[in-house]
């Protein structure tokens, strides 16, 4: 299957009606990369060493022929168009970035809110425990008496 370059390598070649050259360029996809899927942080370095059209490439001579120019037209054309897709590419990734931080920061928020109502349950807690401690010794302290008041009813009557 032929990718998007050679295609447009191919459309190139038949309107300067230039013989198709059948070799394969190192950067172009081939069979075997097949379930490869590439990262989106690959792709940008993929970019950024692509080589850029030299000034020779792109200045206009009075020499030059009319197929010289617009195959240097076609070149610039082509850079302009990455170079667009590129920004394109970018400006999504901006937009991904950016919604997963605002996604971060609302998850915080509701992580605080959360932890806020923990606190205060915690809080709601321990005073449950206090009250239920102080209960406790009341009840404990009523046994005691209630016993105490039982051992001197029994001397009472044992004299």
């Amino acid at each position: 299957m032929l990718t998007l370059k050679a295609c447009l390598r191919r459309l190139k070649a038949w309107i300067v009606n230039e013989e198709i050259r059948e070799t394969k360029f190192v950067n172009e996809e081939s069979d075997d990369d097949e379930g490869y899927n590439e990262t989106p942080q690959m792709a940008m370095r993929k970019t950024r060493v692509r080589k850029r059209p030299r000034e020779d490439d792109i200045k206009i001579r009075k020499e030059d022929s009319r197929d010289e120019i617009k195959e240097k037209f076609g070149s610039l054309k082509e850079s302009f168009n990455d170079t667009k897709d590129n920004v394109t590419r970018l400006q999504f990734e901006v937009d991904c970035l950016r919604d997963e931080r605002e996604e971060m920061e609302e998850e915080m928020r509701l992580q605080r809110v959360e932890l806020l109502k923990l606190i205060e349950f915690t809080k709601v807690l321990k005073q449950e425990r206090e009250g239920d401690k102080n209960t406790i010794k009341r009840q404990q302290e009523m046994i005691t008496n209630i016993t105490c008041g039982m051992v001197k009813m029994e001397e009472g009557e044992n004299m």
